[in-house]
């Protein structure tokens, strides 16, 4: 009969230790790869959509088309003299850090015609 010495059982686990390694390490760089191919193409997906978009955006945004759509949607006149007021019309505004100190109900509106009217009556000349 012949014994088998420790030693040789001692690299026979080891051996077997290592090609199951081996095994889990090949299976787990397999998902590894997949997972990477699978963010590649989606890496991808996402470039082709912003071309996309860019394209469709450039597409939009044409100053002939918006021309176009302001003349049939929005109706607008041209500018004409009368709409032109001097710098002398336009009302001064309130000084900023006084607004910040007032309660909302000492703003003036057109519910309180007196403060109203002050305010309109100081800006012409």
């Amino acid at each position: 009969m012949s014994v088998i010495r420790p030693g040789t059982i001692v690299w026979f686990c080891i051996v077997i230790a290592v090609g199951y390694a081996m095994f889990q390490v090949k299976y787990e760089v397999m998902q590894q790869e997949q997972t990477l191919a699978s963010l590649n193409k989606q890496i991808t997906d996402g470039r082709e959509q912003i071309r996309v978009l860019n394209a469709e955006w450039s597409y939009l945004t044409r100053p002939s088309r918006i021309e176009d759509l302001s003349a049939r949607f929005l109706h607008l006149n041209g500018m004409n003299s009368a709409q032109i007021l001097p710098l002398s019309a336009v009302p001064e505004r309130a000084d900023p850090s006084a607004s910040l100190t007032k309660t909302p109900a000492a703003t003036p509106s057109a519910s309180n015609p007196s403060r109203f009217a002050a305010v309109t009556s100081r800006a012409e000349p």
